[in-house]
Formats: structure tokens, sequence, C-alpha cells
């Protein structure tokens, strides 16, 4: 990134690494400090929309394809490793996973409240805000999910009985999506959200 940054300089392009959103990726990825040594591709904007243009033969149920649609497209514009949107187990209580009270929606965006300590107390606030298009909108996504979701506190991300969604469902539907797509479900991974959102954060600036 700071090669890539140099460069953007040479050419009067503005700097990359001045950019909010780009700062707060890179800061999340410095403090990965146990990351897998797997090569995982990115979860591309390209590749989110060929996600959700499955999910309807992917999943059980209308309310499953709201869900899974709020998920992915959270995920992808948040950054947000699986710990903060899924359950490792579904009776196990997670300090960084997002409930409902975490989230302020508004009709032009979302603040995610993270919980970034591991006794859950240190805060940190994502902002999404509206994308032109529509079908891969995070806002839009999380309107039409809340507006689905069971009442009561708890997870934000939820099936319709209430219980939390964990993360062997989060992948399994995940594969299941890539590869109805014509993606190879092996060269994708957990880390492949927050990958994309860094790529795209940064073909931002260059195009």
């Amino acid at each position: 990134m700071e090669g890539l940054s140099f460069i953007s300089k040479m050419v009067d392009h503005p700097d990359p690494l001045q950019d909010p959103a780009i700062c707060h990726v890179i800061s999340r990825l410095k403090r990965r400090t146990a990351l897998s040594k797997d090569k995982y591709s990115p979860v591309t904007i390209e590749v989110l929309r060929s996600l959700l243009g499955t999910l309807e033969s992917v999943c059980s149920s209308p309310y499953e394809c709201i869900l899974f649609r709020a998920l992915f497209t959270v995920a992808f514009w948040g950054a947000l490793r699986t710990e903060e949107i899924v359950a490792n187990h579904k009776n196990v209580m997670q300090p960084k996973l997002l409930y409902l009270s975490d989230l302020q929606l508004t009709g032009w965006s979302a603040n995610l409240c993270l919980h970034t300590s591991q006794i859950g107390q240190e805060r940190s606030l994502i902002q999404l805000g509206l994308s032109r298009e529509m079908w891969i909108c995070p806002i839009e996504a999380l309107r039409v999910y809340v507006a689905a979701r069971p009442q009561g506190e708890g997870p934000l991300f939820v099936h319709l009985d209430s219980r939390p969604v964990t993360k062997r469902e989060f992948l399994t539907v995940f594969r299941r999506a890539l590869g109805l797509a014509g993606r190879p479900p092996n060269q994708y991974g957990v880390h492949s959200f927050w990958l994309g959102a860094l790529v795209t954060a940064w073909s931002s600036w260059v195009f």
C-alpha cells in the first residue's frame, strides 16, 4: 500500500493512505495478529453481485434470502470479521458479536458499534452509506432485513426462530452460492469479504 501511495502521488493522484475508509480497513488488518496463511481470493463487487443473484436457489426460504443478502453486503461494505457477524456456536456468547442494539439505521446510513476489545468494552464505529446500485446496497439490505427480523433484542443476524447464524451456516451458504455462481469455493474463505473491501477501497482511488 505504501508503494501504491508513492506511485499515486507521482502521477498527481490523491494519496489513498489518507482516505478514511482505507485507513479504517488497514487499521483492522494490522490488528489481525494471527492471520491464516491460506491464500484467499477477495470478494469483489462483481463476486458480491453473483452471490446475491444465487440466494433464491441456495436459501431455504424468502426470509433466509433476506438474511444472507444483509449478511453478505454488510460483511463486504463494513470489512467485518466473521466473529463480528456470526456466532462460532449457537449457544456460546461472543464478546465481539454484533447485536441489534449495536445498529443505528436511518434512511441514508447505518452505524455499527463494534466491540473491539476482548471484554467488549472498547467501542469503534463503522458508518455504512447508500450505494448507487441498490442491489448491493447495505442500507437497503439492512432496511428490508430489520423489517423482517423477529422482534426482540439479541444478535443482529438471526434466523426466523431467533437462533443466531453460526459460522458454519454462513460458510455453507457462502460456498454453495459461490459454486452456483461458477466461482471455485476452495479459493474463498472467511477473510475474503474484508480483503475485497480493501481491494474495492483502493480501486476507487485508482480509477
